[in-house]
């Protein structure tokens, strides 16, 4: 089994740091320049990918609005630290939101520190709002199993986390058989929606090389995948759509 979904992820337009370097090649591309990433964001959605992961950033949503005001029709997976959640919420009614996540930097520091009941809190205003409730982890082997024993497991139906085969950005040294039948294992005892994030290790995985891989894990129902230009959302996509179911 492999995914039967793209959403476009937006680390590039928000100058993520994990790009390294690249991150100010993005603040140079992007910064105040919210045409270049709604270019981008018109590519791809001609390109079959219709879901987006938005992060909150002024030029990216107004990026979006110039994408829909084309005639792009995106939905929206939102996502937010909880810092400004009530703002967020309101930012997120004006767009086709279908589902609210909680950063993985929230999610994990309160698993970290035993506090369920705080990230139970945001779950239940999420679905009180009509939105589906998502969360990010960041170390899946370690934090899945906690989830999964833990008070939050029936209050949220979709989650996202790190998968490439170099294990970069996830809590293990490569994802080799053993370790990937470990996740195997952890994703098969989840009954969620499961999103795959980070699935090119930021660039240094070819496209081709990382989805021969990530078509041998199961369990997976979407993947999250960034893009910084036109050319390099036609080469991405046209192979990841390939794998899609």
């Amino acid at each position: 089994m492999t995914f039967n979904e793209i959403i476009l992820g937006t680390s590039p337009f928000i100058f993520a740091p994990q790009f390294g370097h690249r991150t100010r090649l993005y603040e140079l591309d992007f910064e105040k320049q919210p045409e270049n990433i709604a270019e981008i964001l018109d590519k791809s959605y001609e390109l079959g990918v219709h879901n987006i992961l938005l992060n909150r950033s002024e030029d990216l949503e107004k990026a979006l609005d110039m994408s829909i005001e084309h005639g792009n029709n995106w939905t929206v997976i939102a996502k937010t630290n909880v810092d400004n959640f009530e703002e967020d919420l309101e930012i997120f009614k004006k767009y086709n939101t279908t589902t609210i996540m909680l950063d993985g930097f929230f999610v994990d520091s309160n698993i970290e520190e035993e506090n369920f009941d705080n990230i139970s809190r945001y779950l239940k205003k999420i679905k009180e709002c009509g939105y589906t409730p998502a969360i990010e982890t960041r170390t899946p082997f370690k934090n899945i199993p906690i989830i999964i024993e833990s008070s939050i497991i029936d209050e949220f139906d979709e989650i996202m986390l790190p998968l490439n085969f170099y294990g970069y950005m996830m809590d293990c040294n490569f994802l080799n058989n053993e370790n990937k039948e470990k996740i195997n294992n952890i994703l098969s005892s989840l009954d969620k929606k499961i999103i795959a994030n980070r699935t090119l290790a930021t660039g240094i995985l070819q496209v081709k090389e990382a989805y021969e891989f990530i078509s041998t894990i199961e369990y997976v129902d979407s993947v999250c995948v960034g893009v910084a230009k036109v050319s390099e959302a036609e080469e991405t996509f046209g192979i990841i759509n390939e794998y899609k179911l």
